[in-house]
């Protein structure tokens, strides 16, 4: 969908939509990005109606006919169910049929810096002044000549980052415990937690979303390291930030000069996109160490990946020093382990410049950006990052179970679809391989129109 081509970001985990105005952009986000659909239930003042809106039940049961899993669809229906997320639209809503300033509390608590509002304002609203305020708004489209437009709200980026949530110095303070520790250093954080001398596992995480997007408000990887018994130093960023903070820098020289890393036998560095590259990055700290990252940047220094479109956010950052260009840093490593899908021409990109002998490069086709995600839900991420973090996972390993995808819907969409734009004839035959295994609209639809 054209309209979608238009955010301008490459990661999105959260679609939501206030007022049921937006299920066929629901369910093409859902089909591009593989994300959860929120459906946000709102009046035209901004409160929570007595009982569910009756536009709820059709919407849910529309898009679980379209093939979209019961399980991803969620109902908001109070305060407690606001959290950030990624997009949200509200299109025939608020700014045209109702007042935009009843979006207060939306756009004060399920705003992050890279998330995208869709809504379309009528002239003499006052959407446009009230939304000044918060960000920046584009028009993409006059929909009833000048009267009303089609609009991309986009907040105002914070030029720091961001303060810890005093709960998160409760809870991490907890996690520690007396041999631990955490450390607050210009809006990141450093949480160790010792179990295990044997293997440390660091891993890196945006501190808004393990506040407002798990339920049990750990960092990156938490629960699944504990359950090894391994140590963990998790690093917090407050805010899309890349970690490029001196004082992030110099954490990481001081654990290196006290010897902290070479107390423990073995160090992995673990993390995913904005992780995946910090992982790489900062291994340089720990020469010898193992690294694992999904779906990695190398660097987001304009002069050396001009290609490079999205995390506007970062761009004004300094990628210089011994910790800046991932692809560098990473070459002191033991082994580099990188995941990634070879079709996401950007990630292909940065993993292209991982050129070091110690970097294992293992192709994840039509898995998309986001590839943790697309491994999870086939029931293999955790043997396949468990054999990683422990230094056995081999190229064979991999894709003896990435075997599974080829029962997984959204490969096999993926597949169909790219085959249907040059080899329509092969795309017959693999739709009808399909569906003679099992129901799949998109395919049985895409079917039909070839």
């Amino acid at each position: 969908m054209a309209l979608l081509d238009r955010i301008g970001v490459a990661q999105v985990a959260s679609f939501a939509d206030l007022g049921g105005g937006s299920p066929d952009l629901a369910l093409a986000a859902h089909a591009r990005w593989d994300c959860d659909i929120l459906l946000v239930d709102l009046d035209r003042k901004g409160q929570w109606p007595a009982a569910e809106s009756g536009w709820i039940a059709g919407y849910r049961d529309g898009l679980v006919a379209q093939g979209v899993d019961a399980g991803r669809i969620r109902v908001v229906r109070s305060d407690a169910g606001l959290r950030p997320w990624d997009v949200i639209a509200t299109l025939n809503g608020f700014g045209d049929r109702w007042k935009v300033k009843h979006l207060a509390p939306v756009l004060d608590r399920c705003l992050h810096a890279d998330s995208r509002l869709l809504l379309d304002i009528r002239k003499g609203s006052g959407a446009f002044p009230f939304l000044k305020d918060f960000g920046t708004t584009e028009i993409l489209a006059d929909l009833d000549g000048a009267d009303l437009r089609r609009v991309m709200f986009t907040p105002t980026p914070p030029t720091e980052p961001q303060g810890h949530d005093p709960e998160w110095t409760k809870i991490a303070t907890q996690l520690a415990g007396k041999d631990g520790f955490f450390r607050e250093k210009n809006g990141h954080s450093f949480l160790f937690v010792p179990r295990s001398p044997d293997v440390l596992v660091v891993t890196f995480d945006n501190l808004d979303i393990a506040m407002t997007k798990r339920e049990d408000r750990r960092p990156w990887g938490f629960e699944f390291i504990e359950r090894q018994g391994w140590s963990m130093l998790g690093a917090m960023a407050g805010g899309w930030t890349w970690y490029r903070e001196p004082s992030v820098w110099a954490e990481f020289d001081r654990l290196r000069d006290e010897g902290f890393f070479a107390s423990f036998g073995r160090v992995v560095f673990y993390g995913a996109s904005m992780g995946g590259y910090a992982a790489a990055a900062f291994s340089a700290a720990c020469p010898g160490a193992d690294v694992v990252a999904i779906s990695p940047q190398s660097t987001l220094d304009r002069g050396l990946v001009p290609w490079e479109t999205r995390y506007k956010t970062a761009w004004d950052r300094d990628f210089s020093g011994p910790y800046g260009d991932a692809a560098q840093a990473s070459g002191s490593a033991r082994r580099v382990t990188i995941l990634y899908d070879p079709y996401e021409p950007l990630d292909a990109g940065h993993v292209a410049r991982f050129t070091n002998p110690n970097v294992l490069k293992l192709r994840a086709p039509l898995m998309g950006h986001r590839l943790g995600s697309s491994l999870h839900q086939m029931g293999i991420l955790t043997p396949t990052i468990l054999a990683a973090l422990d230094g056995t996972l081999t190229g064979p390993d991999f894709y003896r179970r990435l075997r599974a995808r080829r029962d997984f819907p959204r490969y096999q969409r993926e597949l169909f679809e790219r085959a249907a734009r040059k080899h329509p004839d092969l795309a017959r035959r693999l739709g009808r391989w399909v569906l003679a295994r099992g129901e799949n609209r998109a395919i049985r639809q895409g079917m039909a129109g070839l």
